[in-house]
């Protein structure tokens, strides 16, 4: 399964540069690895998925918070590289699982020591319905955008909870305002929000889980260049929609400062399952 996973992953690349090229839409699978595998390289130059960066270790020390007291076993669904998954292995002292559709990102898991099965969320919920291994949290950073069908996924992903586990989804706000884009990626950003959050929160709760969503702050600084070298390179998703003509004259029109500074919100949504005890 996993080699059919990894070849269809390598071939979706070039289909899915070929469907942006043309303007059309890829499909949602293809969307995802296929753009992802553009841009694996990338991808840990942004300050949110730089490698023992500072944004890193706040995130790590937000996500050790909110995971269960005795957590030994974590399952990073959607990990990309495996560099967060890896941190939180070694930060914490837990064995962590990763499963990740992009084959391109997931190659360079083994640098961080992290075992990484290449599958999209709910093929892996699916597969493992067999499978009786249970783990004390399922991370699940940054993917919210690419669910479409939340009630399925988290029911079968809530039978993989150990008792007292908790699924973590991270994500970011439905709505972007107060983030240095070019306006048209303004509206990609909220097309690209398959549903709002708020589904994703009651869905946790029919699958049986006890859900609490805060949300923290990061203040963001960096060079202008900088910030405009990752837009023009399409570090996050929903940027791929964008022409290089919406890129270079939205940020023409943001005439922005030398020294560009925003606040990187994350909306942290915990779902426990009940303890046995």
């Amino acid at each position: 399964t996993s080699s059919r996973m990894l070849l269809r992953a390598r071939l979706l690349a070039p289909l899915y540069t070929a469907c942006v090229a043309g303007r059309r839409r890829p499909p949602a699978f293809m969307a995802a690895a296929g753009h992802y595998a553009v841009v694996s390289d990338v991808y840990e130059t942004a300050w949110c998925y730089q490698n023992d960066g500072a944004f890193q270790s706040w995130l790590l020390k937000k996500v050790q918070e909110s995971l269960p007291a005795k957590c030994l076993s974590v399952a990073d669904v959607g990990c990309g590289t495996g560099n967060f998954s890896g941190a939180l292995q070694k930060a914490m002292g837990v064995r962590v699982v990763g499963v990740e559709p992009s084959a391109e990102m997931a190659a360079k898991a083994v640098d961080y020591g992290v075992k990484v099965e290449v599958a999209d969320a709910l093929t892996w919920a699916e597969a493992a319905e067999d499978d009786t291994e249970r783990f004390d949290a399922v991370l699940m950073k940054e993917v919210r955008h690419h669910i479409d069908d939340p009630a399925s996924l988290y029911e079968k992903l809530a039978t993989r909870l150990s008792p007292g586990g908790r699924i973590l989804l991270l994500t970011r706000p439905d709505e972007s305002q107060g983030y240095p884009f070019p306006p048209a990626a303004h509206k990609h950003w909220s097309a690209g929000v398959l549903l709002p959050l708020k589904a994703h929160e009651e869905a946790l709760a029919r699958a049986g889980l006890r859900v609490t969503v805060r949300e923290e702050r990061y203040h963001v600084q960096m060079r202008r260049d900088e910030w405009e070298r990752l837009v023009r390179q399409r570090f996050w998703s929903h940027l791929r929609n964008l022409t290089d003509n919406e890129v270079e004259d939205g940020l023409r029109e943001l005439a922005l400062p030398e020294d560009v500074h925003f606040e990187d919100r994350m909306m942290f949504v915990m779902a426990e399952l009940a303890s046995s005890e």
